[in-house]
């Protein structure tokens, strides 16, 4: 069965929790709760938990929003900084608890990222060569 670890230590910064190597080495997800407003400076404190989440966790991390009370611009690209780190590393980042708005602008924020590194996304093929495949799927399949 995977283990979830919410760290949860006796002090809490303003902007999210403090990682604990010692309760986290073994952690399969981690969650982080942020809180307050997640912009300024409290963006630096966040942005190097996640990071450190990521490298930490075996499978992932979670990111709890539900105590966020605004995100700024710099919160919004710390997060696509995570989901960036999140697919080199072959891991996973969930976010719960986002409002409507903020993910929005995360969604255009991590589309624009992409295509800076990987150019516009498209197609793979032509309507034709996906309709002759379809055909001989399903041709594949009668007996």
């Amino acid at each position: 069965m995977k283990k979830t670890t919410t760290i949860m230590p006796p002090v809490v910064s303003h902007s999210t929790v403090k990682l604990d190597p010692e309760t986290t080495s073994l952690s399969n997800t981690i969650v982080l709760q942020p809180k307050g407003c997640l912009g300024g400076l409290a963006v630096l404190d966040f942005q190097t938990n996640l990071e450190q989440a990521l490298e930490t966790a075996a499978l992932g991390v979670v990111v709890d929003m539900q105590q966020v009370e605004a995100l700024a611009v710099e919160g919004i690209t710390a997060l696509v900084i995570g989901l960036e780190l999140a697919a080199i590393l072959g891991k996973s980042i969930v976010f719960y608890s986002m409002d409507l708005a903020s993910r929005k602008s995360l969604i255009v924020e991590w589309s624009r990222s992409r295509e800076i590194c990987f150019g516009p996304w498209g197609d793979l093929f032509e309507g034709e060569l996906e309709k002759f495949f379809g055909v001989e799927i399903l041709r594949s399949q009668s007996c």
